[in-house]
């Protein structure tokens, strides 16, 4: 199995690619220690980690600090410049998703008031889900929206809140949104809600969803998990 004439490496780097790629490790779960690898192969500590960090580095495998190196999970990537609710993304790219959600009343912090341009600590409506893909969690995410828009969803007790879907069943017709991404890492309440690690990395997109009119009808806080998920946007450049 290990040839001469070719770095061990990469000898071991291909055997360990092919058991990823013929799914004989599948995605999620711990590959074998580096010193089970290093006597099923004869190789050296060195020889193995290089390999691992190769794979590492190509997306293949993610380190979990404390816990061991695991076959990557395939993440989402969503290059859509259209508005679609968060749920309609991931549908449009062809997965099967199921939320867990509760409805509630809050009072808006500082910042959600003003992205829905309301007067700080007025009552809002709260939605807050989690959304899962393989049965595995991709994202949480908490919704504001002005209360008078309760009756729309009360209406549906038990079904998931398609919130775009079900603004517009309701004749409100959504025309634009503005959001900002960045990165944070998992609190304590976080890792729970995605079943991740505290202090594990996460995708944070915050949007502001406008009517026809221009009025605020929706504040969204998305977190994703950054293993699962990607956000590709397309730029072009024209010459003025």
């Amino acid at each position: 199995m290990i040839r001469s004439g070719v770095p061990l490496y990469l000898q071991v780097k291909v055997i360990l690619l092919e058991k990823i790629e013929s799914g004989e490790w599948k995605p999620g779960t711990m590959i074998p220690t580096e010193m089970d690898l290093m006597r099923a192969y004869s190789v050296s500590r060195t020889t193995v980690r290089q390999a691992i960090q190769d794979l590492v580095v190509s997306g293949k495998l993610v380190r979990h600090a404390g816990r061991g190196t695991f076959v990557a999970r395939q993440e989402r990537i969503l290059s859509s410049s259209q508005l679609y609710g968060f749920v309609e993304e991931l549908e449009r790219e062809g997965a099967k998703v199921t939320l867990t959600h509760t409805i509630t009343t809050s009072i808006l912090s500082q910042h959600a008031a003003s992205q829905l341009e309301q007067p700080e600590a007025t009552e809002a409506l709260r939605i807050a889900r989690i959304a899962f893909v393989d049965d595995l969690p991709i994202f949480c995410d908490e919704s504001f929206l002005p209360k008078n828009f309760e009756p729309f969803f009360t209406e549906h007790v038990g079904d998931p809140p398609y919130i775009y879907s079900l603004l517009e069943a309701k004749g409100v017709i959504i025309a634009s949104g503005s959001q900002n991404i960045y990165s944070t890492i998992a609190d304590l309440t976080k890792a729970t809600n995605l079943a991740c690690a505290v202090g594990d990395p996460l995708l944070v997109i915050e949007r502001t969803t406008r009517d026809i009119t221009g009025r605020p009808v929706e504040f969204s806080i998305v977190h994703y998990r950054a293993d699962r998920y990607q956000y590709k946007i397309r730029l072009s450049r024209t010459n003025d």
